[in-house]
């Protein structure tokens, strides 16, 4: 997923049961089928509603969770989106950077809440039942990856490492096992090139794209070689599903969002909600046909085939 990236590399340009009778002498006892006991036990919501007025910053990841509701990773935490409004997760209010979702949960780094029991940074975190429940992966207390891209199927991570930890120097590392080690990417081909993301296949775990002035890229080995992919346009935020790629690009000051369907090998184009100067896309996630787009002023929308709805305008919550 994606967010913008920095980074000099190289020559790279810098950007990166019933009841019955008993039976009788001669018949035969039916045999007993034992039902699970039923339960009006409450799974308690730990979901709060957002005050009015509220005021939401630093989205770094946004996307649709498992039931299809949006939800956001912000500065305090994570929020989704329901027919009646934002709502807050009360626990893990943790500051989520890198936040990517996966198809059971999701991957993030950051920092961890004054009352938590976690090191800072957070490291590598897997999250589960919506953020509920978390599991460190590595890392804790080490590393805070403001650029990491999870496989949405492969669960692969590919990442940007910005400064060093005990055993691993700044640069660009791979992760097939879940975030529980990483080894490095040789990055060939990128020379010359600005980098302003990077972005895992859904599907494929030794695919993965880096983006940013110059284009796209795609590496088929985990980041050791790239190719040209879409070389033609500034491309400021990516997504990926299985067989399909969206994509922004930035042509002087409009922006343009494609969404290319690889296996048929077409490409369709889809209007944009107004953008300005202010309000720059920032983050961008696809699944079964609907869009959620963020903003660089904390605005969220999200497209559902036909037309875009605005969940939240500049982080004001109504």
């Amino acid at each position: 997923m994606k967010r913008k990236l920095f980074v000099p590399m190289l020559m790279t340009t810098v950007f990166l049961a019933s009841c019955g009778t008993e039976p009788t002498e001669n018949q035969t006892a039916a045999p007993v089928v034992e039902k699970e006991e039923s339960t009006t036990e409450q799974v308690p919501d730990r979901w709060e509603a957002t005050a009015a007025d509220t005021e939401v910053s630093h989205i770094h990841g946004a996307g649709f969770w498992q039931d299809g509701r949006p939800v956001i990773a912000t500065h305090t935490g994570l929020m989704e989106f329901r027919e009646d409004g934002w709502y807050e997760l009360s626990s893990n209010r943790h500051d989520y950077m890198g936040f990517e979702l996966v198809a059971d949960g999701f991957y993030a780094s950051g920092h961890p809440a004054q009352d938590s029991p976690y090191k800072n940074p957070l490291g590598v975190v897997r999250g589960t039942e919506k953020g509920e429940t978390l599991e460190i992966r590595s890392l804790e207390g080490e590393a805070d990856f403001h650029y990491m891209s999870a496989g949405f199927e492969s669960e692969s991570l590919y990442v940007y490492l910005e400064q060093a930890t005990k055993e691993l120097a700044p640069g660009f590392y791979r992760s097939l096992d879940g975030g529980v080690s990483f080894e490095p990417m040789k990055m060939d081909g990128i020379e010359g090139r600005g980098i302003a993301g990077i972005m895992a296949d859904a599907s494929e775990p030794e695919r993965v794209f880096v983006y940013g002035p110059d284009g796209i890229l795609v590496s088929d080995d985990g980041g050791d070689t790239f190719e040209p992919f879409n070389d033609q346009r500034n491309i400021v935020t990516m997504a990926a599903a299985k067989g399909q790629l969206a994509y922004i690009a930035k042509t002087g000051t409009s922006f343009d969002l494609m969404v290319s369907d690889l296996i048929e090998e077409t490409e369709t184009t889809v209007e944009l909600p107004s953008m300005n100067a202010e309000s720059v896309p920032i983050e961008l996630f696809i699944q079964e046909g609907r869009l959620l787009l963020a903003t660089s002023d904390n605005s969220v929308y999200v497209f559902d085939g036909e037309k875009w709805t605005q969940l939240l305008k500049a982080g004001k919550i109504n």
